[in-house]
């Protein structure tokens, strides 16, 4: 059989197509996600459109919403709760104890002053004061948000020298923790 250029360049050519697929698929994809949160040392038991969720002490749950307005009722320290929220991006926190979720911005790209962007917002948590593009959220759900509580900050960002603000949401603990290792 005679060996055909185009046949072999054609191979070639799907198995590198095929290899960057997979390579995407494994180790670079951001999966959205709507979590509910559970803080407390007690379980929780929700209905959010007429499916029943329990939330064992401090765990998150994920759940699978689509865009629009959902049905959620609860019980939680005595008070019931029988409302309506509605989901308008990818990603999004349920958060039926009212615990407090900070939602931190960090800044990429070029000509960017990144000391001086920290320097001119600040926030105070425990009587302490953070630097930075951070907003806190205690409401029932929270969503505008890039990175859910159950993904991390990427350790490198390709932005083709755009400048880009890449959020992720934490818990009051959690981010304490992630600015002291990075920013302290």
């Amino acid at each position: 059989m005679k060996k055909n250029p185009s046949l072999i360049g054609l191979l070639a050519t799907i198995a590198i197509i095929a290899a960057a697929y997979f390579t995407y698929k494994l180790f670079l994809e951001k999966k959205d996600s709507y979590l509910i949160a559970n803080p407390t040392e007690e379980s929780l038991k929700l209905k959010i459109d007429n499916q029943d969720y329990s939330i064992a002490p401090n765990q998150t749950t994920e759940i699978k919403l689509t865009p629009g307005k959902h049905k959620i009722n609860f019980d939680y320290q005595g008070k019931t709760i029988d409302t309506v929220f509605e989901v308008k991006y990818y990603n999004g926190v349920i958060n039926p104890t009212g615990a407090d979720y900070y939602i931190f911005t960090r800044p990429y790209g070029p000509a960017r002053n990144k000391d001086s962007l920290f320097t001119t917002q600040t926030t105070t948590i425990d009587e302490k004061i953070f630097y930075g593009n951070i907003k806190h959220s205690n409401e029932l759900y929270i969503q505008g948000f890039y990175y859910n509580l159950n993904h991390d900050y990427p350790k490198f960002f390709y932005n083709k020298g755009l400048k880009t603000d890449i959020s992720k949401i934490f818990s009051k603990d959690d981010f304490k923790q992630f600015y002291f290792e990075n920013y302290e």
